[in-house]
């Protein structure tokens, strides 16, 4: 089973590229203070994650920023403790194809939208959250580190193994408030 698991998640892959090599968006560096909109992608598998997670949007919000949540839970249903919000929407296992694309309208919606910033507070890959990311038309993505990312996130931060979403956050926080535009 974990053989046919590899071979969907590399196929997926394959034909995510194909489709962001056909993605034009307008690519530039954007200071946290000079944003207007952000789109905040995470993985939601508890209850705790989901608590650090609102105060996060909470304090974007406090900045001023149009925010806009996609999470996404490997349950095969909406966990009980997330409340659904017109900003906040979720994506199930359920809610993916065989290729790993989340096939809610809000998904294709999210994608077209031009953000000011996205940013992947995932500490894992995750294909919907990843297929999101990739397809983004955002002008700055930012994520954590991966080696091979680089078609993806304009800016990567190294993450380490005891990060959780809230320190990871905090340091993308840091580093977009200081960047020059």
């Amino acid at each position: 089973m974990k053989i046919i698991q590899n071979i969907r998640e590399r196929f997926a892959r394959s034909f995510l590229l194909e489709q962001q090599h056909e993605l034009f968006r307008e690519q530039k560096q954007v200071n946290l203070g000079n944003a207007r909109t952000i789109a905040l992608l995470y993985y939601l598998p508890d209850e705790d994650t989901y608590k650090k997670a609102e105060l996060i949007i909470t304090a974007l919000s406090d900045l001023g920023l149009k925010t806009r949540v996609v999470c996404y839970t490997d349950l095969k249903i909406v966990p009980y403790y997330f409340i659904p919000k017109i900003s906040q929407d979720i994506i199930t296992v359920k809610d993916v194809n065989w290729r790993f694309q989340p096939v809610k309208p809000f998904a294709k919606e999210f994608i077209n939208t031009d953000f000011d910033i996205l940013i992947d507070l995932s500490l894992n890959e995750y294909l919907p959250l990843y297929y999101c990311a990739a397809l983004s038309k955002a002008v700055l993505k930012v994520g954590r580190f991966r080696e091979d990312e680089h078609h993806v996130y304009d800016l990567m931060i190294h993450s380490a193994p005891d990060d959780t979403i809230d320190s990871f956050a905090e340091q993308v926080i840091h580093y977009l408030k200081r960047i020059n535009n």
